[in-house]
């Protein structure tokens, strides 16, 4: 078998992409092949159907397929990894939002008062108070009512432990892990990915 025939393509999985720009397949897929042709598949566009874009789009390597034998018909095409590409296309042309800071905010309002909430409600419930009080007394010996010197070291502690729990201080990041909510917020990227791609109906010979 001649090897220079042969052509390694793969899925890149996910996307994101301007719904005005042109896409070729070398946005879509990786390419394994003699240089020439890789850089003229690569080239090859991939032309959507305009009525059939949404905000999100899945791509067959059928198709991809279709496209590359239709311009190659001698080439030999070996599909490693995913079997379908997903695009999720934004308006680079957007203007921006005039209201966002205004919704940021009123959900930083709100979740800064959610927070409160329930820091108060676990306090009571365990009555921490007296867990201070009682602590206090055991170390010192001394009845105190309002132990400060255990109660604003560890109101500082809350603050502190949430700050590394989240892996965040304002802006900065303390190490290179992922943050707890990273990881929450990767997994439903993750779930939705899939759920678009379990129920999408698309052309599976679009492009060609």
């Amino acid at each position: 078998m001649d090897n220079t025939n042969q052509v390694f393509i793969q899925s890149k999985g996910k996307i994101v992409w301007e719904r005005t720009k042109a896409i070729y397949l070398g946005d879509l897929i990786s390419i394994i092949a003699e240089e020439a042709y890789r850089r003229e598949i690569e080239a090859l566009q991939f032309k959507f159907k305009e009525e059939r874009v949404k905000d999100s789009h899945l791509i067959s390597m059928l198709s991809i397929i279709a496209i590359i034998k239709n311009k190659y018909p001698g080439l030999t095409i070996t599909v490693l990894g995913e079997p379908e590409i997903l695009v999720n296309f934004g308006d680079g042309n957007r203007k921006p939002d005039r209201f966002k800071p205004i919704r940021l905010a009123i959900v930083t309002f709100l979740l800064f008062i959610g927070s409160i909430t329930a820091i108060m409600n676990f306090h009571a419930d365990v009555d921490m108070r007296s867990a201070h009080q009682t602590l206090y007394h055991l170390i010192t010996g001394i009845e105190e009512e309002r132990p400060l010197l255990l109660q604003i070291p560890y109101s500082i502690g809350i603050g502190v432990g949430m700050s590394v729990f989240f892996n965040h201080v304002f802006k900065k990041r303390i190490n290179n892990e992922p943050s707890p909510l990273e990881v929450e917020m990767y997994l439903y990227q993750q779930n939705l990915d899939a759920y678009i791609k379990d129920h999408s109906n698309e052309d599976k010979t679009e492009g060609i």
